[in-house]
């Protein structure tokens, strides 16, 4: 008795892969640059007794399409947007390929692929270049500003001191004393000094005056003039002279 046994076909069962690179050049908009391409074409055939991969004819076909399609689409975008070119090349490849799956009765074959795309050396090095000075001018501003906001600084500092030395006399001691702290007590002597040296030549430059006015009608005005002096010397702290004896000056004059 013959025995007969049939082997019915596994279907969905995956039985023979194989991926290969492709590198190429495809020019860029204007073909004045190109882009370097590099593409992972990968077959795969599902089903069973398949015993080798799609032949060279096919092969040969399919590397040749993927290249001419990767070129013309390449050709449509600008050598320094790589990455809208390959955006748009793999989708290209992914519609093309999906049209060439082969079907027949025992195996179904699939092309896939995958594309990078890059600006090519020279596109690279002018990409580099134009970074550079990109990087140097930002340098170049934020210095400037930097700068410019510390001259504004300045300035106002600048503003504030020379205000305070217009208001009082004591500015340029002060200055004197932050320099050279050590010779403060010099510093502060030689104040106190100029300060005497100073109320004693005003009063003797308006006693000076009195002398020269006494017979004149505007007597009385140095005379309170003198008087209002002596108040704001001595309230200002500075030290007053002690009034010399006069029969001519009122009594109680010069007191504040």
């Amino acid at each position: 008795m013959w025995l007969i046994r049939y082997s019915m076909p596994t279907t969905g069962e995956e039985t023979a892969e194989d991926v290969n690179e492709l590198s190429f050049t495809a020019p860029a908009r204007g073909d004045v640059f190109d882009f370097d391409v590099t593409v992972s074409l990968a077959w795969s055939a599902v089903g069973r007794r398949w015993q080798a991969g799609p032949d060279a004819a096919e092969r040969d076909h399919v590397q040749g399409r993927v290249r001419a399609e990767t070129r013309a689409i390449a050709r449509r975008h600008s050598p320094y947007q790589s990455e809208d070119a390959e955006r748009e090349v793999n989708s290209v490849l992914d519609d093309f390929l999906g049209r060439l799956s082969r079907h027949d009765r025992r195996v179904i074959l699939r092309w896939t692929a995958r594309a990078e795309v890059r600006p090519s050396e020279e596109v690279r090095q002018l990409l580099r270049d134009r970074a550079r000075r990109l990087y140097q001018v930002d340098c170049e501003v934020a210095e400037a500003k930097r700068r410019a906001e510390t001259a504004e600084e300045v300035r106002l500092a600048w503003e504030r001191f020379l205000a305070g030395a217009r208001r009082s006399d004591l500015t340029r001691y002060a200055v004197r004393l932050a320099e050279q702290p050590q010779a403060k007590a010099a510093i502060i002597a030689e104040m106190l000094d100029k300060g005497e040296d100073t109320a004693a030549h005003f009063i003797d430059k308006l006693d000076k005056l009195v002398s020269s006015h006494r017979q004149g009608d505007v007597y009385e005005l140095i005379v309170g003039s003198e008087s209002a002096l002596r108040s704001a010397m001595t309230a200002l702290g500075l030290a007053v002279p002690p009034l010399d004896p006069d029969p001519l000056l009122p009594s109680g004059f010069g007191q504040p």
